[in-house]
């Protein structure tokens, strides 16, 4: 037992990494094919890899390195759903170990640690992994880095550490912008507490460094023609994105407020008011952990969903194991010497490991079955098709192939367009990602004039019922266009009209 605990202790880091990595396995290749983030955001990279033009064939309302990032796995390892879900386990890989590391910085038990990244982990049928490879997991990702960093003490805000939180931080805004913003609302609020002298110009040196990579990203995109582009969804098109897009869930809000405030309220009584029990240390980790964790936090709008909210008090649950295990010390209660703490970690390993090995064995039993639907240059290869969505996509594909041997262009104006979309490897901009927000500087006008304008062109509307509701898609702009086109048939679930 001795020589068990010695290896663990020594090979702490891989062990633990491989078990992350075995944790999002299953998890991530066992996922049915579906309508949902993850086929919109294969959709954006995988035009990308097929020469299509972001901003301008993709309507992505984000900055740009998740895709470019993605379009560089694909040209290595080839484009598909497989290749895709690979690049989800390495950004949640990377995401969870960074969680490990800054938990035992805080000076957290290897047991609890271990426990509260299981559970996290595994919350909601796992939750976060079931996202899938998104600009969010990435942008929290590279937040997770800076602040293991801090934390760590292996940067330091002088003048070269101000240099690489910044650089992180414009990787982060890069990865999307808000939460960009986020970070560096956060960092700079962190030099003005922290650095004890020249406060203001360490703040200083963060925005210029800011200010000039983004002066040299926005270079970027104006010699790639890109600019226009960008500013029209990334800038222009945000405001419609916020507000008609906004859904309160306050089965989610009533959640992630409390937990906010109860790190606030208990971080400030233990650095106020005890300023005499816990250290100096512990009160850098409270300033810099509270910081990202208040900002973060607004990443659960405009859409308040469970996955949203879940990622945006991710550092808040953190800070919470911390401040308990703070509280815990000080009155000198060790919960990790006891046993049912080891019972319920082994327990959540091997209901991990045993969860996972189903998973892939199932996943494994449906690709490489003779029967399997794809091969590994179409793009859908590695994702779990049922018979029924397959031979619905194959309908749709023929019956859009046919109208453009006949010289029709063919838009499914719907959600579901990427369904189709893909495997025919073509764009119709904006219109393949309906959503209020994803237009740009459209209005509902401008979209309903130009549809109507449009020669030799089909339109499929998905026919609204029970178990399809319009809700980030335009519905005035679709219930306007059903009455004022010509009805001429249905595919599929899909009535068939012309202008």
């Amino acid at each position: 037992m001795e020589k068990i605990t010695k290896f663990i202790k020594q090979k702490e880091n891989i062990l633990v990494f491989l078990l992350i990595v075995f944790s999002l396995l299953g998890s991530t290749l066992c996922i049915t094919l579906s309508n949902g983030d993850e086929l919109w955001a294969f959709q954006n990279v995988y035009k990308i890899y097929n020469g299509f033009q972001i901003y301008e064939d993709a309507n992505v309302i984000c900055t740009p390195l998740f895709f470019f990032v993605g379009n560089f796995i694909f040209h290595i390892l080839g484009a598909n759903f497989f290749v895709f879900r690979i690049y989800s386990i390495i950004i949640f890989s990377a995401f969870y170990f960074l969680t490990y590391k800054i938990l035992r910085e805080l000076k957290i038990n290897r047991k609890i640690s271990i426990t509260f990244l299981l559970i996290i982990i595994m919350f909601g049928n796992f939750l976060l992994s079931r996202v899938m490879a998104n600009y969010n997991s990435l942008a929290l990702t590279f937040c997770l880095l800076g602040i293991y960093l801090l934390i760590s003490r292996k940067t330091k805000l002088d003048k070269k550490g101000i240099l690489i939180q910044s650089l992180i931080c414009f990787c982060v805004a890069m990865t999307k912008q808000n939460i960009g913003l986020f970070y560096a609302i956060a960092l700079a609020i962190i030099i003005l507490v922290i650095k004890p002298k020249k406060k203001i110009k360490g703040v200083l040196e963060e925005v210029a460094i800011l200010l000039f990579l983004s002066l040299i990203f926005l270079l970027f995109l104006n010699v790639n023609g890109l600019l226009s582009g960008f500013m029209n969804y990334c800038v222009l098109g945000i405001k419609q994105f916020a507000t008609d897009n906004l859904a309160l869930n306050w089965e989610y809000i009533i959640i992630v407020i409390p937990i906010i405030l109860l790190n606030i309220f208990t971080s400030l009584f233990l650095v106020k008011k005890t300023n005499k029990v816990i250290s100096e240390e512990e009160k850098y980790n409270l300033i810099i952990l509270n910081s990202f964790a208040f900002f973060l936090v607004f990443i659960v709008f405009p859409i308040v969903n469970a996955t949203h909210s879940f990622f945006a008090i991710y550092i808040s649950l953190i800070l919470l194991l911390y401040i308990v295990s703070i509280i815990l010390n000080k009155v000198g209660i060790n919960i990790a010497k006891y046993k049912l703490v080891t019972i319920l970690m082994i327990g959540l390993i091997l209901i991990d490991i045993f969860a996972n090995i189903y998973m892939i064995v199932v996943w494994c039993q449906i690709i490489f079955n003779k029967d399997y639907y794809y091969e590994y240059s179409e793009p859908f290869y590695g994702s779990v098709v049922s018979e029924e969505l397959y031979k619905n996509i194959e309908n749709v594909t023929n019956y859009i192939e046919e109208k453009e041997q006949e010289g029709k262009n063919v838009i499914v104006f719907s959600s579901k367009a990427a369904l189709y979309m893909v495997p025919l490897k073509e764009s119709n901009g904006c219109y393949d990602l309906p959503f209020y927000g994803n237009f740009g500087t459209l209005d509902d006008e401008d979209i309903i004039n130009d549809i109507r304008q449009r020669k030799n062109t089909i339109i499929l509307i998905e026919k609204k019922n029970d178990d399809y509701i319009r809700w980030q898609e335009p519905e005035k702009v679709m219930e306007i266009l059903e009455n004022d086109l010509i009805f001429i048939g249905k595919i599929e679930e899909f009535n068939i009209y012309i202008p």
